[in-house]
């Protein structure tokens, strides 16, 4: 079945991007971003015996690195103005059918944890407790950590892919502990400017997000970062972080956005961030954007500069907001890319 997959590309500006996005948001705003599961699935799950394997973690190898994805959780999220704000409903509509999606699709956040040999780095921290209650059946970083064997205090290395909310809601607790009493935290030394300085509330209250992501956003960056801030270490955006484990420059969904890259050996592993939020709309039309997207015309820019090295390259790549294990590879499809998901097994 031939799929409709991209069209010549748009020139889009912020502004333009977040004017036109404007109505479509407030729109949004009548159906939950996130909701949570259902009470009875929920039921079942404390019900049961907890399984030992397959309930939250998934572990794999990158060269010699040990690696684990772990859930943070999902809940629901309209693909439309949200995931997609500048294509029409008819635009859309097509690639849904073809693709078997709803038009209100399950999101989930994916959580990397990394043992290299010489120290274990998370990347990203999820929603956390002060946050994820409020966006769905969020968090679920803390149990799903434990459960694979990773207690919080055993992480070396918190890296940070940028400063959304549900990236880093998970670094501060409900009570003000830090939820990684024992580990440094790594950002890119211009991401932690911009949300720890005096411009970002603004621009977050004139970006056509929903009220209740500008809030969150607002609030876990003023929360979550000034406690973590005399253990943080910064690293320039293409640099590296430790051994085998290098920031790659993606900015536009946040000012400087990044992937993270592992190397071990011959192998190679991209956590791809926010550069693409879905297998569908970011990889089979890599023009289109979600409404969190800061500089679309230059997310855009990032989001092809990105797929187009990992296909290339074969490289594995993550995708934070992919469904779980959210592991495999993009591939050239037509004018755009395909996503070919890991063959794994419990």
């Amino acid at each position: 079945m031939e799929i409709d997959m991209i069209k010549p590309p748009t020139t889009l500006t912020r502004r333009s991007v977040f004017r036109a996005g404007a109505g479509l948001a407030v729109a949004a705003t009548a159906t939950p971003l996130l909701t949570p599961a259902s009470a009875q699935s929920e039921g079942a799950r404390q019900a049961g015996a907890e399984p030992l394997n397959g309930d939250g973690f998934y572990r794999f190898k990158i060269g010699d690195f040990q690696a684990t994805v772990i859930s943070d959780g999902y809940g629901q999220i309209p693909i439309r103005p949200i995931l997609v704000m500048n294509a029409s409903e008819a635009e859309l509509a097509p690639v849904l059918k073809a693709n078997f999606m709803q038009p209100v699709i399950q999101a989930t956040n994916n959580i990397l944890a990394v043992d290299t040999g010489r120290e274990r780095i998370l990347v990203d921290s999820g929603f956390g407790e002060r946050l994820g209650p409020s966006y769905g059946s969020f968090p679920g970083l803390e149990a799903n950590l434990r459960r694979a064997g990773i207690a919080p205090e055993t992480i070396d290395l918190v890296v940070m892919s940028h400063g959304h909310l549900d990236h880093i809601g998970g670094l501060v607790k409900k009570s003000g502990a830090l939820a990684f009493p024992k580990a440094q935290f790594v950002f890119v030394d211009t991401e932690w400017n911009y949300w720890t300085g005096s411009r970002y509330e603004s621009e977050v209250n004139s970006s056509p997000m929903p009220d209740q992501f500008k809030k969150g956003t607002i609030g876990a960056a003023r929360d979550n970062l000034p406690p973590v801030a005399n253990r943080t270490r910064f690293v320039k955006q293409g640099g590296e972080i430790a051994s085998g484990v290098n920031y790659i420059a993606a900015p536009g969904h946040s000012p400087s956005h990044a992937a993270i890259l592992f190397t071990s050996g011959k192998e190679q592993f991209m956590h791809m961030g926010d550069i693409a939020h879905n297998p569908v709309t970011s990889l089979q039309h890599p023009d289109w954007t979600p409404v969190f997207d800061y500089d679309p015309a230059q997310a855009i820019k990032s989001r092809k500069a990105i797929l187009d090295r990992v296909a290339t390259d074969q490289v594995m790549v993550m995708g934070y907001h992919f469904p779980f294990p959210a592991i495999g590879h993009v591939v050239r499809y037509n004018t755009a890319y395909h996503w070919e998901a890991a063959q794994w097994a419990w």
